[in-house]
């Protein structure tokens, strides 16, 4: 407790060993700043975080703990002017996301915030953060679509937005999968889409490898009559984006 009574003979004095006495009257300039910010801004601080609950105060420790690196501050930097605003921020939430999950912390209330804050596609967008996509598969989708003369970044923007949101109906095809498992992911994905309803499977591939492989893939449902296939192929032959319907 705080008395400002000024019936004191010094600045400073306590009373009945429970109360502080401040005179203020008493106090030069530099004893006056030094009590505003060493005991009166500090009580009005620890008041404001006595409304904080233990989940809000766990989860700003969490990201102080876990803010991006240098690493990551280059990724930031990279796609800064190459995805949307929005975009951008759940990235940079969920880089912080990633480095909890990585130091085997408790990410299941940051990655909500991210899920609420950006319902479209906050949660999948998080999810691909966390296993690297932004690392490295949207980084060479940008650079391949770059090597088109007719680039639009909105175009790259557009994609990635497409394939962020349509995450749980997608497979995408690499070379550090062997084709016995990407054909045995997409033949498992459709039974399971058809199965709740979900009528379409992307498959995406990025590199003329991905590229051939995914069309060995379309080739295995050619003669199937319930499947209808889009298929999307860039001018060098580089990336590709097909689309299942059934």
């Amino acid at each position: 407790m705080f008395d400002f009574s000024k019936n004191t003979n010094y600045v400073l004095e306590v009373k009945d060993n429970q109360k502080l006495s401040l005179d203020l009257s008493k106090a030069t300039p530099e004893e006056k700043k030094l009590i505003k910010e060493k005991i009166i801004d500090v009580a009005i601080q620890d008041e404001n975080q006595a409304f904080l609950s233990d989940n809000s105060a766990r989860k700003t420790q969490q990201i102080k703990s876990n803010l991006p690196d240098k690493d990551d501050e280059e990724l930031i930097k990279f796609y800064k002017d190459k995805l949307p605003l929005d975009m951008q921020n759940a990235l940079e939430a969920s880089l912080v996301v990633r480095r909890v999950f990585n130091n085997e912390g408790d990410i299941s209330d940051l990655k909500r915030d991210i899920a609420q804050k950006y319902p479209e596609f906050g949660n999948n967008l998080c999810n691909m953060t966390t296993e690297g996509y932004f690392h490295g598969h949207f980084k060479d989708l940008y650079q391949s679509m770059l090597n088109d003369e007719r680039f639009d970044i909105s175009e790259y923007q557009k994609k990635v937005k497409k394939i962020v949101v349509s995450l749980p109906y997608t497979v995408f095809v690499t070379k550090y999968k062997k084709f016995v498992e990407i054909a045995g992911e997409v033949q498992y994905k459709i039974q399971r889409l058809k199965k709740y309803g979900t009528a379409r499977l992307l498959l995406h591939g990025i590199g003329k490898t991905n590229v051939d492989t995914t069309f060995k893939i379309i080739e295995m449902y050619k003669d199937d009559k319930n499947i209808h296939i889009d298929v999307e192929v860039n001018n060098q032959g580089s990336i590709i984006t097909a689309t299942f319907k059934f």
